[in-house]
């Protein structure tokens, strides 16, 4: 089969990278889709860079399974601390989400005065800062770990005018408001679904995604090349979970904005292989 008819794969930690297949799902609707949530060991966030290695080496390795034709790292701690070391290691092109929030941020900042936040994990790695400081040298990077957030989310409490919600938000943006930031990275793909919430805090600061901006960087790595799937038939999604496949389904559709149809199927945590 030509490989352009493969599927893309695309893994998180959780149901957070659900908001990047999002944007895949409008702006490549051709395109089969492979989505692994390492439900069993979220958050990342807070684990070893030797941990989130393995871990990553192992979703990976699941959706190779596939015979998939892209990976997509839907999750900023992922692709912050593991990337750079397993990458290498596969016969596959791979798009994160750090480079392309980095890039966007950079150019619709103002004032060179970018913030981020994230897990602390994604936060200790550095990895918005040396991204940025490859293509956009003069722009500062200020990142705010937030490690109360993405449980947050996974349990249900984003919604707008939440008093919890906008309590933590609150004194976790504050530092950044001190520091002038006009542009904020959600440096975790958990976050946009806060985004009403941050904007309401931040009115006048430029937020910036990871689903969008990732997407865009998938368009241009399919185009070059050459796998864009153009049968102009609609793709399809299958849904793999390392735990509880049910409150998958049932929260899963808040993170994508539509209902999740079909079987969500489990696999094992440690050894990633269908059951």
């Amino acid at each position: 089969m030509d490989k352009k008819y493969s599927p893309i794969g695309v893994f998180d930690s959780g149901l957070g990278g659900l908001t990047v297949v999002k944007d895949l799902l409008e702006y490549l609707p051709n395109e089969d889709i492979v989505f692994f949530g390492d439900t069993a060991r979220v958050p990342y966030g807070g684990r070893s860079r030797e941990t989130i290695t393995a871990y990553v080496r192992e979703d990976i390795d699941f959706l190779m399974q596939h015979s998939v034709k892209a990976v997509v790292i839907a999750c900023n701690t992922a692709d912050s601390m593991a990337r750079a070391a397993v990458e290498k290691d596969y016969d596959v092109p791979m798009v994160g989400v750090v480079i392309p929030a980095a890039k966007k941020a950079a150019a619709v900042t103002r004032n060179g005065r970018v913030g981020v936040i994230g897990t602390k994990a994604t936060v200790e790695s550095r990895a918005y800062e040396t991204a940025m400081a490859e293509f956009a040298p003069r722009v500062r990077v200020f990142p705010v770990a937030c490690p109360l957030l993405a449980p947050l989310v996974e349990e249900g409490r984003f919604h707008k005018g939440d008093p919890v919600v906008d309590r933590v938000l609150s004194d976790y943006l504050e530092p950044l408001k001190a520091k002038d930031v006009d542009t904020l990275i959600l440096g975790c793909t958990h976050y946009p679904l806060l985004y009403d919430s941050i904007a309401a805090i931040m009115p006048q600061t430029e937020l910036i995604c990871s689903g969008p901006a990732s997407t865009e960087a998938l368009i241009d790595l399919l185009d070059r090349n050459e796998l864009r799937n153009d049968s102009g038939k609609p793709g399809s999604i299958q849904y793999y979970v390392s735990d509880a496949p049910a409150r998958f389904a049932e929260n899963g559709g808040k993170f994508i904005g539509r209902e999740i149809h079909g079987s969500v199927t489990l696999v094992s945590p440690k050894v990633p292989s269908i059951q």
